[in-house]
């Protein structure tokens, strides 16, 4: 075996560190999930972190002359050259050198990369993308993101940021969001948004099918409402097809900009796809020209909660930067 037959992917989420063991093949031969704990301060996150790459190690046998470096994908503002967090709000962190860190740790190659850049790679190299060479793919949970493969190369931006796809403003005289611009995609089209307008549009007046999963539940989550829509209730399948519609504006927007070939849709809100989906196309093909509308594939992706971990590791294997 060559030395780059292996690659450790390691996703660091507000909630979860997955680490893994990734082939060339994008199989993952080993991995290993601790809890964030990001209430507990940047210096456990980061034991957190080491330690779960150590396990995923020491657990396959692999040689590390074997493992071609680590790839890191993280939410937030990151400079994938300096290997730093440079602000992850479900974190805590500002200006965190988590790649230089593992990189002392385990005298390994550390590539950080932003959390839908690195499931773009994963959806490009080995799932709904596979065979093109324009892709865009796009996650749609707490927030919205773009990962953007163009001509066969990852559009980075200067430092590994490009692609925040949630942050272009819809509405000019729209809500303000945390970003700081007001009528942001992610205002209307996140799980966010699908709780915010639950609760904005929700009356005393609750359909069974939502009391019900209330009780269960015990909050009004996007989770919850989706589960609800699904199950056939009316009022909140309305409230998810609204963030559908939405993204499907968005969807034209990147399609004039980049002409690509498949438009890959993620993150845990897509999994009222049946719902969403169909919207989102219905909305994209309505504000865009019909040549360019009618050549792009919308559909689902295929990675799943391990894009992050494939695709960071993914990155390692692949020279993917589209350099300015």
């Amino acid at each position: 075996m060559t030395k780059d037959e292996y690659a450790i992917g390691l996703d660091l989420g507000g909630t979860k560190i997955l680490a893994g063991l990734v082939d060339r093949e994008g199989r993952i031969i080993v991995q290993k999930l601790l809890p964030t704990t990001a209430e507990e301060g940047e210096k456990a996150v980061i034991e957190r972190v080491l330690s779960a790459i150590h396990d995923v190690l020491s657990e396959s046998g692999i040689d590390l002359e074997k493992v071609s470096g680590v790839g890191v994908a993280s939410a937030g503002v990151i400079n994938s050259e300096s290997g730093e967090v440079i602000f992850a709000s479900n974190l805590g962190w500002r200006n965190v050198p988590i790649g230089k860190l593992i990189g002392q740790r385990f005298g390994l190659p550390v590539r950080l990369f932003n959390d839908a850049n690195a499931a773009a790679i994963a959806e490009w190299l080995w799932g709904a993308g596979v065979g093109t060479r324009n892709m865009i793919y796009v996650t749609v949970s707490t927030g919205v993101g773009a990962g953007i493969i163009s001509d066969g190369r990852l559009v980075s931006g200067r430092d590994g940021s490009a692609g925040e796809f949630g942050h272009i403003s819809i509405d000019w005289n729209g809500p303000s969001c945390r970003c700081g611009n007001r009528g942001c995609l992610e205002n209307y089209a996140s799980g966010t948004a699908i709780e915010n307008s639950a609760r904005q549009k929700l009356t005393t007046a609750k359909e069974p099918v939502i009391d019900r999963f209330l009780v269960e539940n015990g909050e009004l989550t996007a989770k919850v409402i989706s589960e609800a829509a699904l199950a056939g209730d009316p009022f909140f399948a309305q409230i998810v097809k609204q963030a559908g519609f939405f993204l499907g504006i968005g969807a034209a927007n990147l399609i004039y900009l980049f002409n690509p070939e498949v438009i890959v849709f993620g993150g845990g809100v897509m999994n009222a796809s049946t719902l969403l989906l169909p919207e989102i196309e219905k909305s994209m093909r309505d504000r865009c020209i019909a040549g360019l509308a009618e050549k792009v594939r919308v559909v689902t992706s295929h990675s799943g909660i391990e894009a992050g971990v494939m695709g960071a590791a993914g990155g390692i294997f692949e020279n993917l930067y589209c350099k300015n």
